[in-house]
């Protein structure tokens, strides 16, 4: 009895952090990051610009900006 409960919490406890783990890559992929830091873009807006322009000549489905924990921008796409 205490083997089969021991048992069922590990396979309940990998399923719950199974789960999310899944959901988290899922939602990541297919976004790739094709350009950035200081030299690449000075300001949000340039970056976004340019993710609108690529959006707009059907060039990826989708883009959009960020910036790191150093606050550079960088640009990513959705092929």
């Amino acid at each position: 009895m205490r083997r089969s409960l021991i048992a069922a919490g590990l396979t309940l406890g990998a399923a719950v952090v199974s789960i999310p783990l899944a959901v988290g890559t899922a939602s990541a992929s297919g976004w790739e990051t094709v350009g950035g830091g200081p030299a690449v873009y000075s300001s949000m807006d340039q970056c976004n610009a340019e993710a609108a322009q690529l959006k707009a000549d059907g060039t990826y489905k989708d883009a959009r900006c960020y910036t790191d924990d150093k606050g550079w921008i960088f640009l990513e796409v959705l092929s």
